[in-house]
């Protein structure tokens, strides 16, 4: 059985991690599953791949601009598809969770609509997106395994000093726990909202960045993809950024152990059923932990309120 914590599952748990936080940022804010959350990745990957082939950047330079790309497409499908749904009350959930679904399915097509005008205009085809030939390696290590895990935890760290130590940030976790409030006290939920569809595409995109690199991505994305990090953030608790961190490295460290001993066991037969541990992770996520392993009890609204008021420079109770 391969090492529990080698060099191939540490960058899984980093990918995870990132999916699952981005995952987490949006259900916190508007209280729907975004499915279409993982067809960023996708976005992400296109970026990465022709700015390498074409510009001719290095791969890694790449993620600043794939991660921008990602966050300006958030933020337009908030503005241009969330807040109007919103707007016209009725069954919201409902209608963005039924939305969003579609949204996942035209992200691939436009991905193919881009790699069809990139073939008659630049001369470059491709159905799949992977850059790992330009990575370089490091003591014997790949660099995306060096770098990702890396890259994963200075995201860690600086999500966490954003929640916590930025104005931007209080607003945005006050405005997710009591949109109505945190209005009447001057915080601008709309540029929360909109920085918190920012992030999740940016981290996402960041994430397809990344995998390109890895082992490359198709343009219909990662089959399975969404419902790991869904399953990942559902058992971490989904109104917890901090249980998306926990919940996203035990998914990923098991889908890696359970793969590893049904190999063991049923050997290369074990490949043709091994897409369905994504969907026992979920069913048991629901089952076992609708709540998640940290809750909902992280969060306190009066605390944050006071917090963000305090950040705005207010003063008093």
């Amino acid at each position: 059985m391969a090492p529990l914590l080698d060099a191939e599952t540490l960058l899984n748990v980093a990918l995870m991690i990132i999916l699952c936080i981005g995952f987490t940022f949006t259900y916190m804010m508007e209280g729907f599953p975004n499915f279409a959350h993982t067809g960023y990745a996708s976005i992400g990957a296109l970026v990465s791949f022709y700015m390498a082939r074409i510009v001719g950047l290095n791969p890694y330079l790449t993620w600043p601009f794939s991660a921008l790309a990602g966050g300006a497409v958030g933020v337009f499908l908030y503005v241009c598809v969330v807040r109007p749904i919103k707007r016209h009350g009725g069954y919201q959930d409902i209608t963005l969770t039924l939305t969003f679904l579609i949204v996942a399915q035209v992200i691939p097509s436009l991905c193919y609509i881009f790699n069809f005008w990139s073939r008659f205009t630049l001369g470059h085809q491709t159905r799949n997106y992977s850059l790992s030939y330009l990575d370089f390696t490091w003591n014997g290590y790949r660099g995306i395994a060096v770098v990702g895990p890396l890259m994963s935890l200075l995201l860690v760290v600086g999500v966490h000093l954003f929640l916590t130590r930025t104005r931007l940030g209080l607003s945005l976790r006050a405005t997710s726990e009591d949109e109505g409030l945190a209005a009447t006290i001057g915080v601008n939920t709309y540029r929360a909202h909109c920085a918190s569809w920012f992030i999740s595409g940016s981290l996402a995109a960041l994430a397809g960045s990344i995998i390109t690199i890895h082992k490359g991505m198709g343009v219909e994305g990662t089959e399975g993809l969404i419902i790991n990090v869904m399953s990942g953030a559902i058992l971490g608790g989904l109104y917890s950024i901090y249980g998306a961190i926990i919940g996203g490295m035990f998914i990923a460290l098991a889908e890696n152990t359970l793969k590893s001993l049904f190999f063991i066991f049923f050997g290369l037969a074990a490949e043709t059923w091994k897409g369905l541990l994504p969907l026992a992770f979920l069913l048991t996520a629901t089952a076992f932990f609708p709540n998640g392993l940290t809750g909902h009890e992280d969060l306190n609204v009066r605390s944050l309120l006071r917090k963000a008021l305090k950040a705005m420079g207010f003063r008093g109770d």
